[in-house]
C-alpha cells in the first residue's frame, strides 16, 4: 500500500526574495524527515492572490497545516478566521496582524530599523535618509525604528527624508533618485531590505556619488550575493533558515497537541553584518 502523502502549505509573498528562499529551506529540513510534503505558494506580495492559493490548500484533504508570511492588508484578518473555522492548524511568518492572537516566528522589526539607523549614527551620519517597504508589519516595523533611532540622537526626520520604495531593486532604484533630487545633503540611507539596497545603491552611482564615501548604505537580509557586489553590502543578518526551522517545529507541536494551546510569538535574533557600504565616516 502507498504512504499516503501529507502536505505542509508554505505560502510567501516573493520566493525569489532569498530570506523566503532560506526561510523554505528550513522549514523542509524540519518537515521532511517526519514524512511531510512542503508544498511552495507564490502570492506575489497580492492579497487576493494569497486568498485564492489559502482556498485551494483549505480544500485538499492532505493538508495538514500552513506556515504563511501573509500579504493581506494588516487590519484584514478575515483569511486567517476562515483558516481557524476549517480547524487547520497554521503559523505565521515575518509579518504580524494587530488583534490577532496567532502563533508567529519572525524578528523584531522595530529593533531591526533601528539597530540599522543607530549603526549609521555610530559611523557620523547625521542626514539619514530611509526607504521603506510594503504596508506590512515588517515595514511599517523597520520603518519605526528607524525614526525612533533619529529621535534619541536629536537628529532631523522630514518627509524629503524618506521615499516608498516597496521591497525589490527597481523600486529602491526610484526611491533614491527621488531622495537625491529632494535631499542632496544626504549622507546615509536606511534600506527596507538587501534588494531595495542594491537598487538605492545603483542611483547614487548613476548620480556621480561614491559608496560609501558620499552615502553610507545599510540593507536587511543578508543576501548570498551582499558580500560580492560591486560595493559589498552592510545589512542585518535575519537569520532566515531557523524563521523556517522553529516555524515548522512550532506547527508540528501544535498538530501533536490533543488540547488548545495558548498562541506562541518566537522572536529569532538577528546581527548587523557590517561591509564597505558603510565603512566611510560622514562630515
Amino acid at each position: 500500500m502507498e504512504t499516503p502523502i501529507r502536505i505542509i502549505g508554505l505560502v510567501v509573498p516573493d520566493l525569489l526574495d532569498s530570506h523566503f528562499a532560506e526561510v523554505a529551506k528550513g522549514v523542509a529540513r524540519i518537515l521532511r524527515p517526519q514524512g511531510y510534503t512542503v508544498l511552495i505558494a507564490n502570492s506575489e506580495g497580492d492579497a487576493a492572490s494569497e486568498q485564492q492559493v489559502v482556498s485551494l490548500l483549505l480544500g485538499c484533504p492532505q493538508v495538514e497545516g500552513l506556515i504563511l508570511a501573509s500579504a493581506q492588508p494588516p487590519d484584514d484578518v478575515g483569511l486567517f478566521k476562515l483558516i481557524e473555522k476549517h480547524k487547520l492548524p497554521y503559523v505565521l511568518i515575518d509579518r504580524t496582524f494587530p488583534g490577532l492572537d496567532a502563533n508567529y516566528v519572525g524578528a523584531n522589526d522595530v529593533e531591526i530599523g533601528a539597530l540599522a539607523t543607530e549603526h549609521l549614527i555610530a559611523r557620523g551620519c547625521r542626514h539619514i535618509a530611509h526607504i521603506h517597504g510594503p504596508q506590512t508589519s515588517t515595514g511599517l516595523g523597520r520603518s519605526q525604528g528607524y525614526a525612533a533611532a533619529l529621535s534619541r540622537h536629536a537628529l532631523k526626520l522630514a518627509p524629503g527624508y524618506v521615499a516608498s520604495g516597496g521591497s525589490g531593486d527597481a523600486a529602491g532604484y526610484q526611491a533614491m533618485r527621488k531622495l537625491l533630487t529632494v535631499n542632496p545633503r544626504l549622507d546615509g540611507v536606511v534600506c527596507f531590505n538587501d534588494a531595495v539596497a542594491v537598487g538605492a545603491i545603483k542611483a547614487i552611482i548613476e548620480a556621480g556619488l561614491e559608496v560609501p564615501y558620499d552615502i553610507e548604505v545599510v540593507g536587511a537580509g543578508n543576501l548570498h550575493y551582499s558580500d560580492i557586489l560591486r560595493v559589498p553590502l552592510s545589512t542585518i543578518d535575519l537569520n532566515s533558515p531557523l524563521v523556517g526551522e522553529r516555524a515548522a517545529e512550532l506547527l508540528l507541536r501544535l498538530k501533536q497537541s490533543s488540547q488548545p494551546r495558548p498562541p506562541e510569538q518566537i522572536l529569532i535574533p538577528f546581527e548587523l553584518v557590517p561591509r564597505k557600504s558603510s565603512q566611510a565616516v560622514c562630515v
